[in-house]
């Protein structure tokens, strides 16, 4: 695995306050903890009141940047081994009830105690990552540098500071005993120490509770050395110099860490509602590449409703309409669930024709052949424009036709169809259209080997969204589309009323048009049927869109007007009933 997390994401173009950053980032991070250990352990964003792990789901800080994002991975591993491995039951116990009555420590002495059982435990939990997943041994490292190790701290391991038996001189001591400035002399009783915490030692470990009772083991040998004298001179009213200062504040971080106490940058509440929509496993955010310095963060979703439905059923009579239409063209349709035969007489092979033996002296011509053929499986993908412009009349028309088909493929064998819809949001403003920093969407709304016709009732609540991200979303579409071959043809029906283009830069006017044109080709190279309808009304009817369209789709793309978008279905009416094939 490559060092750094860096190399699964470019993070000089995100900023750590953008959602759509944020759920990738999220997604990545799942996903190793995923591949670390075997469970589908959850993974989010910290907000008021979250800083560690709660034994089911790991928390991470939005602090994420060149510098950072290693130990923010690192961090998420290691809680993730947490959740795996520790008993959180037990522990918890260990505090209250265990500690103090089944290993008689003082209740004056718990806290200590209780830090010391973490430290172990994190060596435990710590070996298990580097013994089965040595790949991710560099985002320990810079946990642990980040957290652990600083100048200050190395400096002092090997000077006069804590060498005075208390609390604190030995958790400044153990905490360090794996430093490489470590001075096992330091202490009384730290060899001792150092001994019940060798690489086999802690490997034998099997268990929270094994973690305790090493814990307690090394309350055992320092407790008789610590002085309480001491002990009460180092408290609070003690005066300290600059560098013992900055060396208490660097082992209480130690310590803040070891009990679980991790400084997060959090984020609001509304923001990780959103990243957790976009991080959710029916949605993926591809990087779409433009060029070789230029790409476009994409969404492609199965939660449709999520971006493109409302609270109003406003196309609930185009659905019905839609329902209706569909059951006349099943009427048309239900041809193909027969099976053409012709039977060829008088053939001089074939099978024989046990009718005509008696000719058999003097006539050759008693065989007979059959030719059965049969129609082509036909899988459709219909693609909705569902920019802002489309909304209205045009919508409503769009709906009908698409739910008319998609009624009679769920009644025909042979006959699939998938319909998908996209447009484009603002990831920090749902679904407002007016902002600059629109993104595609490409929502995947029904599939008739999936769907019943029951889900069609949902496009009642269908709504307009954003802007034109073409040639983006059916690039993408191409690459989901099974493979044409002589038995299943495989088309896209395109419908749409504007011209591709998103409030960027890069995907606009004649770039965009372009990109568009350059897909359509790909398509072709594919073996794909493509056939496009670009739907006008009186408002937008011109010479330059009809022309711009055809340069995009080719000659065959048609350009109908509002009131006959019948005719795409009269149209593939007349495809499903063309293509047929030789079956034996």
């Amino acid at each position: 695995m490559k060092k750094g997390a860096a190399y699964w994401m470019d993070l000089h173009n995100f900023d750590d306050d953008d959602p759509i950053f944020l759920a990738q980032v999220q997604r990545g991070i799942t996903n190793f903890v995923k591949i670390l250990t075997g469970k589908n352990i959850p993974v989010e964003y910290a907000t008021s009141g979250d800083s560690m792990t709660d034994g089911e789901t790991v928390y991470i800080a939005a602090n994420l940047k060149e510098d950072t994002i290693d130990y923010v991975v690192g961090l998420a591993l290691h809680e993730a081994s947490h959740v795996l491995l520790t008993d959180f039951g037990y522990l918890n116990k260990e505090k209250g009830k265990v500690l103090e009555n089944t290993y008689k420590i003082p209740k004056e002495d718990l806290d200590n105690v209780f830090t010391l059982v973490n430290f172990v435990e994190d060596k435990r939990i710590d070996n298990f990552v580097y013994s089965t997943a040595p790949g991710y041994q560099p985002y320990y490292e810079e946990l642990y540098r980040k957290s652990f190790y600083s100048e200050i701290i190395d400096e002092n391991l090997k000077n006069d500071v804590f060498r005075s038996p208390s609390w604190d001189a030995y958790f400044f001591r153990i905490i360090n005993i794996f430093n490489r400035n470590s001075d096992l002399d330091a202490l009384p009783g730290l060899r001792e120490v150092r001994d019940l915490l060798t690489y086999n030692r802690i490997n034998m470990m099997e268990s929270t509770r094994d973690s305790v009772k090493i814990a307690v083991n090394i309350y055992d040998i320092i407790k008789e050395y610590i002085n309480e004298e001491e002990e009460k001179e180092d408290g609070e009213d003690k005066k300290m110099d600059n560098q013992e200062y900055k060396t208490r504040d660097q082992v209480d971080r130690q310590k803040n860490f070891i009990d679980s106490k991790y400084r997060k940058k959090r984020v609001h509440k509304k923001v990780k509602e959103q990243v957790n929509k976009l991080a959710n496993s029916d949605t993926k955010i591809n990087n779409y590449t433009l060029s070789q310095n230029t790409s476009i963060p994409t969404l492609i979703t199965k939660d449709w409703e999520e971006y493109f439905t409302g609270p109003f059923g406003h196309n609930e009579e185009a659905v019905n309409k839609g329902l209706f239409l569909g059951k006349q063209l099943l009427k048309k349709l239900k041809v193909r669930n027969t099976v053409k035969k012709d039977i060829f007489e008088n053939q001089k092979k074939g099978k024989l024709n046990s009718s005509k033996l008696y000719q058999a002296p003097f006539n050759e011509n008693l065989f007979y052949r059959i030719e059965k053929e049969n129609y082509k499986n036909v899988f459709i993908h219909i693609s909705l424009d569902l920019s802002g412009s489309m909304r209205g009349e045009k919508l409503n028309q769009t709906i009908q036709t698409a739910v008319a088909i998609a009624y009679a493929a769920c009644n025909i064998k042979g006959f699939d169809v998938e319909i998908s819809l996209r447009g484009t949001i603002d990831p920090n403003k749902s679904k407002s259209m007016h902002s600059s920093n629109q993104i595609p969407v490409l929502a995947y709304a029904f599939n008739s080997k999936k769907d019943s016709i029951k889900k069609l009732q949902r496009f009642k609540k269908v709504i307009t969204c954003g802007m034109t991200p073409e040639g983006i979303c059916l690039d993408q579409i191409r690459k989901d589309l099974p493979s044409p071959s002589y038995y299943q043809e495989v088309y896209l029906v395109n419908i749409s009323d504007g011209l591709p283009n998103i409030s960027s830069a890069s995907y606009n006017f004649s770039t965009a048009i372009n990109h568009t044109a350059k897909v359509v080709n790909e398509y072709k190279k594919d073996n794909i049927g493509l056939l496009s309808y670009f739907i006008h009304d009186t408002w937008d009817k011109t010479q330059k869109a009809e022309g711009t369209f055809k340069t995009m789709y080719g000659k065959s793309a048609k350009y109908i007007d509002i009131n006959n978008i019948s005719s795409v279905a009269d149209s593939i009416n007349n495809l499903l009933l063309s293509n047929t094939v030789k079956v034996f």
